[in-house]
């Protein structure tokens, strides 16, 4: 919807935009004729006429008269004049951080190493870790899920140039929906990988910062928030041996009807596989079920089960073992 008031975007309201118009089509005025044309009181259209004046959009005689400027020059003054307030205060979070961090270091009651519970503050911890990535966002996922998905808060770390890796363990798959939100995030630029199970949940930003479960129980949400340094070292090195053995997921549908593989019989062992080949291998390695591949693709079973049959046909076998074994062979997996 178009913008009833623009000039409130550099510091005038509506109010004052009216009174701007009115001497436009005057050419200017005085606080008097303000007030006969607007109903103001006298102190009210003098300060509006001062804002103006102020924002370089009148100018001012000794006799008490205002006259408009050019507002095509103007506003493009006020326009620029603004953008470096806006600089000024995106250069701030820099120093105002350091403030923050050095005040956070002194304090007695924030250790390095701390225990966090209650969905309000593992909720608050976790958004605030993945706003503080500058870098990198590494993570382990598995149910039971605590937090909704923040796809907003996931897609602009991945513009602002952190690499988000995720490793899923193949029950994240069982919940209905749970594939649509994961393409989508691979879709934005997610490296995701999946693995049968994991021991734990872990979130790390930065490799400065993580946070791991401390209970799979669905009822518990305690967990442990640490930002020492051999901690992280271990945590990385978990991370690190799950992400290089797990297969990678490479997007996910982009319709409600799953793709077919690519050709199939005509034994060309040279081309590479389709992302939704790879994905599809990378849940067989993971174990996850022909009924929850089914879910998250949002095909019926069925249709599966026969793209899947197509899937063997193309790699010259009849099962999930004969698939990642002659997948493997031709550098698929």
């Amino acid at each position: 919807m178009e913008n009833d008031a623009p000039l409130a975007l550099v510091g005038l309201d509506a109010e004052a935009e009216a009174v701007y118009r009115h001497l436009l089509t005057r050419g200017g005025g005085t606080v008097d004729n303000v007030v006969a044309a607007c109903g103001l009181a006298w102190e009210q259209a003098l300060a509006l006429l001062e804002r103006l004046h102020h924002s370089g959009l009148v100018s001012r005689r000794s006799s008490g008269e205002f006259l408009t400027v050019d507002p095509r020059h103007a506003l493009e003054a006020l326009v620029e004049s603004r953008e470096r307030q806006l600089a000024a205060v995106r250069d701030a979070p820099g120093s105002l951080g350091a403030i923050f961090d050095d005040a956070r270091r002194a304090s007695t009651t924030e250790p390095a190493t701390r225990t966090i519970s209650g969905p309000e503050v593992v909720g608050d911890y976790y958004y605030r870790l993945k706003q503080a990535a500058r870098s990198e966002l590494c993570a382990l996922d598995r149910p039971p899920f605590l937090l909704a998905p923040n796809g907003p808060l996931d897609e602009a770390a991945v513009r602002r140039g952190v690499r988000v890796r995720v490793v899923y363990a193949a029950a994240s798959f069982d919940p209905e929906g749970g594939w649509q939100g994961l393409g989508s995030l691979v879709s934005r630029g997610e490296e995701a990988r999946v693995v049968p199970t994991l021991p734990i949940k872990l979130a790390m930003a930065d490799r400065s910062a993580a946070m791991v479960s401390l209970s799979l129980d669905a009822d518990s949400t305690e967990c442990l928030y640490t930002e020492a340094p051999p901690l992280l070292e271990a945590l990385t090195e978990l991370f690190e041996r799950y992400w290089d053995t797990a297969p990678s997921l490479s997007g996910g549908p982009d319709s409600e009807s799953l793709p077919s593989p690519g050709p199939s019989g005509q034994g060309d062992e040279e081309r590479e596989p389709t992302d939704e080949e790879r994905s599809l291998l990378a849940l067989f390695a993971a174990g996850v079920k022909d009924e929850a591949i089914a879910r998250q693709f949002g095909v019926s079973t069925r249709t599966l089960r026969r793209r899947i049959q197509d899937l063997y046909t193309e790699l010259g076998t009849i099962n999930r073992f004969g698939a990642g074994v002659a997948a493997a062979r031709r550098n698929w997996v």
